[in-house]
């Protein structure tokens, strides 16, 4: 089967697998009337939601960042860069209103006030 490239790569079905599920049954479990949902959730052409998420952590015992490990690892990684590109935007800040401080004090002391 050809992946398309919008697809979302998860460990879905080996979960299922290792839990001795077939799709009909995890589907029965989570509450979906049919496969098809969890079909398409398997082969990464859509999400599940948060609810869904869920049943999917409590049937697979396992939580979404492990059912979704390499998606999980892209938004960890975008997250720590965005939390890297604040903390240095803060120390540069921060730098400024010292180099502010300093000149406002060295043009106070020149004019002797």
């Amino acid at each position: 089967m050809r992946r398309n490239l919008n697809t979302i790569k998860n460990d879905l079905w080996t979960y299922r697998k290792k839990m001795g599920l077939s799709q009909k049954r995890a589907a029965y479990f989570m509450g979906l009337k049919r496969t098809n949902d969890l079909s398409r959730y398997e082969h990464g052409v859509k999400l599940p939601g948060l609810i869904n998420s869920l049943k999917l952590e409590i049937v697979y015992r396992a939580p979404p960042a492990f059912l979704f490990r390499e998606l999980y690892e892209r938004l960890k990684k975008e997250i720590r860069k965005r939390e890297e590109r604040l903390k240095v935007e803060n120390e540069n800040e921060e730098k400024n209103k010292n180099l502010n401080s300093i000149c406002q004090m060295k043009k106070k002391f020149r004019s002797g006030t």
